[in-house]
């Protein structure tokens, strides 16, 4: 089992994901071909729900939330 088929059992749960320059919070979305996709939460700086892919080689951490 690689990265990206352990990330794929956690669809649906809260993540964090975190790049270089970048922190993403959020619903996982899905984590396949390399790209790992959030939804992320609405906060005051991001005011509706967005979806960001990121490429899975270029993410240094996760977290999965309870």
């Amino acid at each position: 089992m690689n990265f990206l088929e352990a990330l794929n059992t956690f669809v649906g749960r809260m993540t964090e994901v975190v790049q270089p320059g970048q922190f993403l919070q959020g619903r996982l979305i899905s984590a396949s071909n390399g790209l790992v996709t959030v939804q992320l939460v609405s906060s005051n700086y991001i005011p509706t729900t967005q979806e960001v892919t990121a490429i899975s080689d270029n993410i240094t951490f996760v977290r999965i939330l309870p």
